[in-house]
């Protein structure tokens, strides 16, 4: 497939993404990425009072302190320990992470903190009472959280916040190639075509089905594997369930056309045999040695023991662009460097300073460049392009992020661990893949309307029951304050 140009205003309009506002729910655009605004230093964090309560208790399934596998203390450890504070480590495993937390509450025992997951945390856990607002201890109009403002506004439930994204995590997929194979293939470099402004589903497909349709042999080609689904449906700027302002509830938004039109791209793509299906394979590489165009994954997918090696020539562009969108819409992703205040802890002086802690060693001039030098350190043949693409790029102002709410409505809904589906994935996730897989009983690819039409009573109910729970929430809140 063969570059081709556009009108010029369709580059334009993608170096100028439209704002949208941050409302509980709503999609809002990040107006600074951490690596662009360095405001905040070792100098701006609060130190802990002499004579207040100076641990922490962490819940989480690995230590935040130095441990057999993370041997090196991490920036924000070392700026806490500087300023008097210390943290204790509870584990508790992924899987039953929530729970852990609702007995040590129900006991009167809470730990202070929690690491920020997509799963069941905004809303649900908020709205059980899980965790507290965090609007007394951290100022998003100051210069150290004015660039995350816009983001924390997105969790925010019944006015107060509880979400201070520290940064951005490394979690939300990217396109890796190799260019060495783009070229010898004949095909358009993706990365030429985002800077032309013409990376969209549709580029993306032609270039699967060209790399596919090229085999020779006894070659087994697929244009695609890892995460890829859902995020295209995210390239929308739409979710399965989001907020309504004007009614003040979550709903069912399935039957909007944006959303099918994701399915059908998907469906097709499957039913042409791009998508490769398989449990695990490993990393980049590994992906690259079974003949797969792209991998779609999380930087840290093609990281560390995954990263290319010396003769190794690779690069990443975004989740292609909706052609129907002038926008670049990407999946929001603060997991890993934001922490949840959790409800009944006192430690108001120790949080707030972590949590400054944590601001700085991913915001501030002082840190950044070492943290960058430590990346190549490790990942020597990241190119400087790739680097900027997978680090900056994709949380610079053309990128509007989108919280989807459907990762915490409710365990049936959102928590895998109360899967019934045939992929043992909760309906939200499942949903978003329900195009690119078979009824295990028939054999047939599912389409978007028997998705809808097997899942839509549940998450009805399911909201219904929710929408209930977050109105007595409010009234709860309201009443605390009269």
């Amino acid at each position: 497939m063969k570059l081709t140009k556009r009108l010029l205003a369709a580059l334009l309009a993608l170096t100028a993404a439209v704002s949208v506002t941050g409302c509980t729910g709503s999609s809002g655009k990040d107006d600074s990425h951490e690596d662009k605004v360095k405001v905040a230093s070792t100098k701006d964090i609060a130190a802990i009072p002499e004579g207040a309560e100076s641990k922490l208790q962490y819940l989480g399934d690995h230590d935040l302190n130095p441990s057999e596998t993370a041997k090196e203390k991490s920036t924000e450890m070392t700026l806490f320990n500087d300023k008097g504070g210390t943290v204790e480590y509870i584990y508790a495993s992924s899987f039953n992470i929530n729970t852990k937390l609702s007995e040590l509450i129900l006991a009167d025992t809470p730990p202070d903190m929690i690491s920020f997951s997509q799963r069941m945390v905004y809303p649900c856990n908020i709205v059980k009472g899980m965790f507290q607002p965090i609007d007394d201890i951290v100022d998003f109009d100051s210069a150290m959280w004015s660039g995350m403002k816009s983001i924390a506004d997105q969790y925010k439930i019944a006015g107060k916040h509880y979400i201070a994204p520290a940064s951005f995590g490394d979690t939300m997929p990217l396109m890796f190639y190799d260019k060495k194979v783009i070229e010898n293939e004949g095909l358009t470099d993706p990365y030429e075509a985002y800077l032309a402004g013409e990376w969209d589903w549709n580029t993306c497909a032609e270039l699967m089905a060209d790399y596919v349709a090229n085999a020779t042999g006894d070659e087994e080609r697929t244009g695609v594997y890892g995460w890829f689904p859902e995020p295209i449906f995210a390239t929308t700027g739409t979710t399965i369930i989001k907020y309504d302002e004007k009614t003040d509830t979550f709903v069912n938004n399935s039957k909007d056309a944006n959303l099918e039109r994701a399915a059908n791209y998907l469906y097709d793509l499957e039913k042409d045999g791009l998508i490769k299906h398989a449990n695990w394979i490993g990393g980049a590489k590994a992906a690259f040695e079974q003949d797969i165009l792209f991998y779609s994954m999380g930087r840290w997918g093609a990281a560390t023991n995954n990263a290319p090696g010396e003769s190794d020539d690779w690069m990443c562009v975004p989740i292609p662009k909706d052609p129907n969108s002038d926008t670049y819409y990407r999946q929001l992703d603060i997991v890993g460097n934001t922490y949840m205040w959790i409800d009944g802890s006192t430690k108001k002086d120790a949080m707030r300073c972590w949590l400054e802690c944590c601001r700085v060693a991913y915001s501030s001039d002082e840190y950044a460049e070492t943290t960058k030098e430590k990346f190549f350190a490790n990942n020597p043949y990241w190119s400087e392009e790739m680097y900027q693409m997978a680090f900056e790029e994709v949380f610079s102002d053309k990128f509007v992020q989108i919280v989807d709410p459907g990762t915490g409505i409710s365990a049936e809904i959102s928590d895998d661990a109360n899967a019934n589906t045939d992929t043992k994935e909760a309906i939200n996730s499942f949903m978003y893949s329900g195009t690119t897989l078979s009824d295990y009983s028939s054999g047939a690819q599912y389409t978007w309307s028997q998705m809808r039409e097997k899942y839509s009573a549940t998450i009805d109910s399911e909201l219904k029951k929710f929408n209930a729970s977050y109105k007595e929430f409010i009234k709860n809140n309201k009443a605390k304050k009269s």
